[in-house]
């Protein structure tokens, strides 16, 4: 069996994580991060997942984040889509702009 790297705890097995990378329109990107901020990812949080990093590159076209949840995949998914159909999550996005014009979302591995 693989041994983890030293900044790695067991626990970092059991969760799954996903990427999500947002193409933004930059003249929105800073009302949009202190919308994730105060309003989505407390939301998130209260279900179950935790917000990893959030990362702004510097010309603000792109935000990429990261977002775990103790479990397999497919309990991930589970969870994800019951968050999706919410309407907590409707309420929340009810008449925001389109602050998010292309999506790269993909599960990962955290090597180190």
């Amino acid at each position: 069996m693989t041994e983890l790297p030293e900044t790695m705890t067991a626990d970092t097995a059991e969760r799954t994580t996903w990427m999500r990378r947002y193409t933004l329109d930059p003249a929105l990107a800073e009302e949009f991060v202190q919308f994730l901020s105060k309003e989505v990812f407390p939301a998130r949080e209260g279900r179950g997942f935790t917000i990893e990093s959030v990362w702004l590159d510097n010309d603000k076209s792109q935000l990429t984040w990261f977002v775990s949840r103790l479990g397999s995949s497919a309990e991930f998914a589970a969870a994800e889509q019951a968050w999706e159909d919410s309407a907590e999550r409707a309420e929340i996005f009810a008449g925001r702009p389109q602050y998010v014009t292309g999506k790269d979302l993909r599960e990962v591995t955290r090597l180190r």
